[in-house]
């Protein structure tokens, strides 16, 4: 029953993805939905960016496994949609496609556009990788080989986004997130009820032994907190999956008013993802696999009919994000690398255009199923991939928003010095007076910014509208 819930939910975006697919005539239709996105499907889109394997099933598990501290990471990408909001207003009007489009626009060269795409490519290629993880805790439920099932479910979503590109990812996103939220609410809320309330919950964990920071907000580690808050809000400020939704809005006033209420939206949605981790605690304390509690808990408490449309919620969330990466790295590769850094002018030749957008779609989501292969842990691979890239990219960014001196010089500089700082950091485990290194990947990124650029200060380039 729960298997054949699944094929119809699925057999249900696919077609969507073809229906939308007839729409697409060119590559702004592909990657951009024609620009055309109104207020109600951008706000779905960019929460349902967010919204996918590392937020319900990732958040239940470090929830299982740290407590509260577990929303932070929410929290982080929810003030990120806030305050991109007021920066997409004047970029949104700028018609951009990438992050990368701005960069070389503000400072010049390609330097800049070619090393920010691809820390921005390899990021993406991380977090499409956590999402088809994650997709292989549901199809388990169901009785399908883990590998087997991370293969099958990553064809899915690629197949519809190739089809449909960003239209049908923002159609499929609306409907995908609708079944998600709702999902969580109804699972978090039978899930605390079979704990016996929320204060029995909290006893009954308590009496496992848990660390006493499990039950507050900082869980008793504050530099756990910014190693979960930092890098979400960072990648929010800069990342070319949130900013293609922004940049696919009718107009600025539509993107701000969007990133605002998904900023919101994605923080109350994953309250009960939470709360599922942490009931799922207290009902279920020997799970031999944390990644398993929120599948667990419907799979235990719900009829087979319900359980299964529960888990079409839990593989729309996966979904819903993992066809917002798609289309942003597709956009990196062409827009960036084919035909700005490589020089291939083809804007008279739609067709082509939208069958390499096509071509490299399928590409990179093939190459997450390796991705996904060689790294277990979903939040690992999202926080590996959002530091690699925040650590390198941030500074340039939003330094040269709020700063008239900075230089392309110091831009690529702080770039480099801060991708690197990140590397070291992921890989060397350092700490220093009890914080990760890569956390201060941006604050080395920042200095080395401000000193290069003070040493060849030149003329600021206003922000102009593109002619």
């Amino acid at each position: 029953m729960l298997l054949t819930v699944l094929i119809v939910y699925v057999i249900f975006v696919l077609a969507i993805g073809i229906w939308a697919g007839r729409y697409n005539k060119s590559m702004t239709d592909f990657l951009l939905a024609g620009r055309r996105l109104g207020l109600l499907l951008a706000t779905f889109t960019l929460t349902a960016t967010y919204f996918g394997g590392g937020y319900f099933l990732g958040l239940s598990s470090y929830a299982y496994d740290h407590g509260w501290v577990a929303l932070w990471q929410a929290i982080g990408g929810g003030l990120g949609f806030i305050l991109v909001a007021f920066v997409a207003f004047k970029m949104r009007d700028l018609a951009f496609y990438t992050v990368p489009d701005y960069l070389e626009h503000r400072y010049g060269g390609k330097t800049i556009r070619v090393l920010s795409a691809l820390l921005s490519l390899i990021a993406l290629v991380g977090i499409l990788g956590a999402q088809v993880l994650a997709t292989r805790a549901v199809l388990a439920m169901v009785g399908v080989e883990s590998n087997i099932g991370l293969i099958l479910a990553a064809l899915i979503f690629v197949g519809y986004t190739v089809v449909g590109g960003l239209w049908a990812v923002t159609l499929t996103d609306f409907v995908q997130v609708s079944i998600a939220a709702l999902g969580a609410v109804i699972a978090a809320v039978v899930a605390v009820s079979r704990a016996g309330g929320y204060q029995s919950l909290v006893a009954t964990v308590t009496a496992q032994g848990v660390g006493e920071g499990f039950f507050t907000w900082s869980g008793g580690d504050i530099s756990l907190v910014m190693w979960l808050t930092l890098p979400m809000m960072m990648y929010t400020l800069i990342g070319q999956d949130v900013y293609q939704r922004l940049f696919a809005t009718k107009d600025g006033k539509t993107a701000r008013t969007a990133g605002i209420l998904s900023g919101l939206a994605i923080v109350v949605i994953c309250i009960f993802t939470v709360l599922i981790g942490l009931a799922a605690k207290a009902i279920f304390p020997d799970l031999a696999d944390s990644s398993q509690a929120a599948t667990t808990v419907i799979s235990s408490f719900f009829h087979p009919v319900m359980a299964g449309i529960i888990l079409a919620a839990v593989m729309a969330a996966i979904m819903s994000t993992a066809d917002s990466i798609l289309t942003a790295g597709t956009s990196h590769i062409i827009r960036d690398f084919y035909m700005e850094v490589f020089g291939v002018k083809e804007e008279g030749n739609e067709k082509r255009l939208l069958a390499l957008s096509r071509l490299w779609t399928l590409i990179l989501g093939v190459g997450s199923i390796f991705f996904a292969l060689a790294i277990p842990s979903i939040i690992d691979i999202l926080n590996y991939s959002y530091f690699l890239y925040t650590g390198g990219v941030f500074v340039p960014v939003v330094g040269g928003i709020l700063w008239k001196r900075a230089t392309r010089q110091g831009a690529v500089a702080g770039l480099l010095v801060g991708a690197a700082m990140a590397v070291i950091g992921l890989i060397t485990k350092l700490n220093v007076w009890g914080i990760p290194v890569e956390i201060y990947s941006g604050i080395v990124s920042a200095v080395v910014f401000i000193i290069v650029s003070l040493a060849t200060r030149q003329p600021y380039m206003e922000l102009r509208h593109k002619a």
